[in-house]
C-alpha cells in the first residue's frame, strides 16, 4: 500500500530531474508487480481465511465496493476537473471530469471479484472448475483487447470487462486471474501443516517462472512498451507476474520473524484499513493538483509531500475506522456525510483558489 501512494504521488508531482533518478526508477517497480498484483493476489487468499464467506454477504461486498469505486471517482476526479473547470473558464477540464468519473480503477476490480467469489461459493464451485474459469476469461481477454472504444458511455461500460478504453487502468478480464492464482494458492496453505516447506518450493519454482519469463519476454521483444500495456497485459504476463508475486511472499515469510512487532503492528492496520487508505491518499492527491503545480516538485518537497500524504491519510483512515464502530454511526449517512463535505469543500476551493493561484504566481 506504501508503494501505490509513494508511486501515486511521484506520478503527479514529482519533476523531469527527479523522474530520471534511480530512486524514481526504484519507486516504478515497486509500484507494479509488487503492488496492485499482490494486493488482488492476497484478496484471493484472504476468501480462504474469512469468516464472512456467506455467498450473499460477499456479493454485498462486492456491490458496496462498485459503490464506493464511483463516489471516489466523483470526489477525487469529477469535482476538482469541475472546479478547475470554473476557475479557468476552461470546459475541456469538464470533459476530463467526466472521463475521470467514469474511469476504471482497483475499487470497480474489487467489487466485480467479490460478485464473482460470491458466485463460486453459492455455486460450491471446486478448485478445477474455478482455475478453468481463469483459463477462460484469460483467453476472452486476449479476443476482446483488440476492440477500443472512444465512446464515453461505450468504455465505461466496456472497460470494467476489458482494456477497450485508456481510462479503464484495473480490467476485470485482465486483472482477475490474481485473486483467483491467490485464492487456489490460499487453499492450498490453509491445509498444509509444513507452511515453510511450502513456502520455500513454490518461492524456488516461482523464482523460476518471474526471471525466466522475464528474460524471455525481453529476448523477444515482448516487454512492455507503456502504461496502458501494462493495465491492459495478458495471460503470459499474468504468469509471470505472479511468480513474482509468490517470489516476494516467500520471501517475507521467512523475514517476517524478524521485523520489529512495531513494524508488525503499522502493517496490520494500513492493511486492516487499506479500502479507506486507498479512497484518502487519491482524494488528498487530486485535490492537491490545484495548489501545487503536477510534476513541479523536486526531490526534498517531493518526499515530504509523500512522508505527509501517508501521515495524513494513515491518521484519516485510523479516525474513520474508530468512528465507524461508534454508536453515532448507525445515526448518520456516510454517504451524505461525504457529500456534504465535499460540496462544502468544493463552495470554499472555488471561492479561494484564484486568489490561491494568483499569490503561487507572484515572483
Amino acid at each position: 500500500m506504501l508503494f501505490m501512494i509513494i508511486i501515486h504521488v511521484q506520478t503527479y508531482f514529482a519533476n523531469a530531474r527527479v523522474m530520471d533518478t534511480w530512486f524514481a526508477g526504484f519507486n516504478d517497480f515497486n509500484g507494479g508487480i509488487p503492488a496492485a498484483p499482490v494486493f488482488m493476489f492476497l484478496l484471493g487468499i484472504g476468501i480462504n481465511y474469512t469468516r464472512n464467506n456467506n455467498p450473499a454477504l460477499m456479493a454485498m461486498r462486492g456491490v458496496g465496493l462498485l459503490c464506493t469505486a464511483y463516489l471516489l471517482n466523483f470526489v477525487r476526479g469529477f469535482v476538482p476537473y469541475a472546479i478547475r473547470s470554473y476557475c479557468t473558464a476552461d470546459i475541456d477540464y469538464l470533459y476530463r471530469g467526466f472521463d475521470a468519473l467514469m474511469s476504471v480503477d482497483i475499487l470497480q476490480f474489487s467489487g466485480l471479484a467479490m460478485l464473482l467469489f460470491a458466485l463460486f461459493h453459492k455455486l460450491r464451485a471446486s478448485n478445477l472448475s474455478i482455475a478453468l474459469t481463469a483459463v477462460l476469461f484469460s483467453v476472452w481477454n486476449i479476443v476482446l483487447l483488440p476492440l477500443q472504444s472512444d465512446s464515453l458511455a461505450a468504455s465505461a461500460l466496456s472497460g470494467l470487462l476489458w482494456g477497450s478504453h485508456a481510462n479503464s487502468f484495473f480490467p476485470f478480464l485482465t486483472w482477475v486471474f490474481y485473486p483467483i492464482a491467490g485464492y487456489l494458492f490460499g487453499s492450498l496453505l490453509i491445509r498444509c501443516t509444513n507452511k515453510r516447506l511450502l513456502y520455500a518450493l513454490s518461492g524456488l519454482t516461482a523464482a523460476l517462472v518471474f526471471f525466466g519469463g522475464s528474460y524471455l519476454m525481453s529476448h523477444l521483444e515482448l516487454q512492455q512498451g507503456s502504461e496502458t500495456a501494462y493495465y491492459h497485459h495478458i495471460v503470459t504476463d499474468n504468469i509471470i507476474y505472479t511468480g513474482g508475486v509468490i517470489l516476494e511472499l516467500a520471501i517475507l515469510s521467512f523475514i517476517a520473524p524478524f521485523i520489529p512487532k512495531s513494524l508488525q503492528n503499522i502493517a496490520g492496520r494500513l492493511s486492516k484499513n487499506v479500502t479507506s487508505l486507498y479512497c484518502i491518499q487519491w482524494v488528498l492527491i487530486t485535490w492537491l493538483t490545484l495548489v501545487i503545480p503536477i510534476n513541479g516538485l523536486d526531490m526534498a518537497w517531493y518526499v515530504a509531500l509523500v512522508i505527509a500524504i501517508i501521515v495524513l491519510s494513515d491518521s484519516a483512515a485510523t479516525l474513520y475506522a474508530q468512528w465507524q464502530a461508534t454508536e453515532a454511526v448507525r445515526q448518520m449517512s456516510t454517504l451524505a456525510l461525504i457529500l456534504a463535505g465535499t460540496l462544502i469543500f468544493a463552495m470554499i476551493t472555488v471561492t479561494a483558489l484564484p486568489d490561491i493561484w494568483r499569490v503561487l504566481r507572484t515572483p
